[in-house]
């Protein structure tokens, strides 16, 4: 990656932080767990639902979640924004979470629509991500077997959220804890309060 100087237009730094933050899913997409963790600063935040935490954890839980034989995650990217203050910046991004989860031995294809926020600083030259945060706009799960059903528990179904329900539902049935109050458009609160505390971030000293 170019290290930029601190001098140069936003015109020029853009293209760099979007580069940045389409390596960083596609390292996570192919298992380059260096690539991963070399995008991010050291304690840097990763809040996603199965996880919210340092990235050096985010990693080792990545790892830990590769099963061979099994098809693995997968996530499209396109970087829209940014928003660039001298040595922070946020960037936007449209993007779909995609991943084959088995339900009660169904095998199905899970999609989820969201807004990928990075939030990004320069040190030293160089600019690497602080923190990687979720706005989730809606899901849906499908059998991939035609005319077969996902089987459904209503009980974890039960509250979850219109934005993230069905990666809520795999999630419980996985034993994880998924927050009800992370930033989605069902949800505009928060989606607000989320934007107003990365943009303080951005504009802190």
């Amino acid at each position: 990656m170019s290290h930029l100087g601190p001098d140069q237009p936003q015109a020029d730094i853009e293209p760099q932080l979007f580069e940045l933050v389409k390596r960083e899913r596609l390292a996570r997409d192919t298992q380059d767990w260096h690539a991963l963790e070399d995008s991010y600063w050291p304690g840097a935040r990763v809040r996603v639902t199965w996880f919210d935490g340092p990235v050096a954890d985010f990693v080792t839980a990545s790892r830990a979640s590769v099963r061979p034989g099994r098809i693995g995650g997968f996530h499209t990217i396109d970087p829209t924004r940014s928003e660039i203050a001298e040595d922070r910046a946020l960037v936007e991004s449209r993007g779909q979470v995609l991943l084959r989860p088995s339900v009660d031995g169904v095998e199905c294809d899970l999609t989820s629509w969201c807004r990928f926020v990075a939030g990004l600083e320069r040190r030293e030259g160089r600019w690497r991500m602080a923190f990687f945060d979720n706005i989730y706009v809606k899901d849906r799960i499908d059998p991939l077997e035609p005319g077969a059903s996902v089987p459904t528990d209503p009980a974890l179904v039960e509250g979850a959220r219109p934005s993230y329900r069905w990666l809520t539902y795999t999630n419980r049935k996985r034993g994880i804890d998924v927050p009800d109050d992370l930033p989605g458009d069902d949800r505009r609160d928060l989606v607000e309060a989320f934007w107003s505390d990365a943009r303080e971030w951005l504009q802190r000293p």
